[in-house]
C-alpha cells in the first residue's frame, strides 16, 4: 500500500474514532443537558437513548461511506482494466503493422482506428502511426513502376482511416511527404492540413476532394482528376499539374492558372 493511501486510512480511522467517542461520551450528556423534571434514572435513560440514536446514525453514515468507497474502488478497477485493454490493443496493433501479410497489416489499421474511437487519449498516437505507416509502405521512389490496381489494401485502409478523421485532433497536420499515391482513388479525400510535399499523385482520382490549405509544394499531379476538388489556399509552388483535369467546380488558389 502506498504511503499516501496509508495516510488516508489513518486519518479516516482517527475521524471515525473521534466521532464514536463524541457519540458515546460527550454529545448525549450535552444534548440532554440539565432539563428540569428528570430524575437520575430518567436522565440516565434519556442519555442512553440519545447515545443509541447517535450510534445508529453513525453506523448508517459509515455504511453509506462504505458503499461510496466500494463504488470508487470498483470504478478505479474498471478504469485500470480499460487502460490495460487499451495498452494491449495498441501494442498488438503496432506489432501487426510490421507483419509480412497485407491482411494482417490491414487489420492492424482498423484496430488502431477503433482504439482511437474508444480511447481519445490514443488519437494523437494513432494519427502519427498511420501517417508514418503510409510513408513507409508507399514511399515515392523515382523510376518505380506504378502498382497495378492502385494502392495496396493496407495503405488504402490507412488513407481511408485518416480520411474519416476520428483520430485527428483539431489543428493537427498530417505529414504525407514523398508518398506514392499514383492512380489512387481518393474521391472525396478530406484530411485537414495535409502535407503532400514531393509526393506523387499522378493519375490519382481526387474528385470532390477537399485540399483547401494543403501543402502541395513540388507535388506531382500530372493527369490527376481534380474535377470538383477544392484547392483554395493550397500551396502549389513547383507542383506539376500537366494534364490535370479540372472543370467549372474545381476551386484553385487565387491567381493560380493551371497548365493547359
Amino acid at each position: 500500500m502506498s504511503p499516501r493511501r496509508k495516510a488516508g486510512f489513518t486519518v479516516a480511522a482517527a475521524v471515525v474514532t473521534g466521532l464514536a467517542v463524541l457519540c458515546v461520551v460527550f454529545v448525549p450528556s450535552w444534548l440532554v443537558g440539565t432539563a428540569s423534571g428528570l430524575g437520575p434514572v430518567d436522565r440516565l435513560k434519556a442519555v442512553n437513548d440519545v447515545r443509541a440514536t447517535l450510534l445508529q446514525a453513525l453506523g448508517g453514515l459509515l455504511a453509506l461511506a462504505g458503499v461510496g468507497l466500494g463504488a470508487l474502488l470498483t470504478s478505479r478497477q474498471l478504469q485500470l482494466n480499460r487502460d490495460s485493454r487499451s495498452i494491449d490493443l495498441f501494442t498488438k496493433a503496432i506489432d501487426q503493422l510490421g507483419a509480412e501479410q497485407v491482411p494482417t497489416r490491414q487489420g492492424a489499421v482498423y484496430a488502431l482506428e477503433q482504439l482511437a474511437d474508444l480511447d481519445p487519449r490514443y488519437r494523437g498516437h494513432v494519427h502519427a502511426l498511420l501517417t508514418s505507416f503510409i510513408c513507409f509502405r508507399a514511399p515515392w521512389q523515382p523510376g518505380t513502376a506504378r502498382r497495378e490496381g492502385g494502392l495496396a489494401d493496407d495503405v488504402a485502409a490507412a488513407v481511408a482511416a485518416l480520411g474519416r478523421g476520428g483520430m485527428i485532433e483539431p489543428g493537427a497536420g498530417s505529414e504525407l511527404e514523398r508518398v506514392d499515391l499514383r492512380g489512387a482513388d481518393l474521391t472525396g479525400f478530406a484530411i485537414p492540413r495535409v502535407c503532400f510535399v514531393g509526393a506523387n499523385l499522378e493519375g490519382a482520382v481526387l474528385r470532390n476532394a477537399n485540399l483547401a490549405g494543403a501543402t502541395l509544394t513540388g507535388t506531382l499531379l500530372r493527369d490527376a482528376d481534380l474535377r470538383g476538388a477544392d484547392l483554395t489556399g493550397a500551396d502549389l509552388t513547383d507542383a506539376d499539374l500537366t494534364g490535370a483535369r479540372t472543370d467549372g467546380t474545381t476551386r484553385l488558389p487565387e491567381g493560380f492558372t493551371p497548365p493547359a
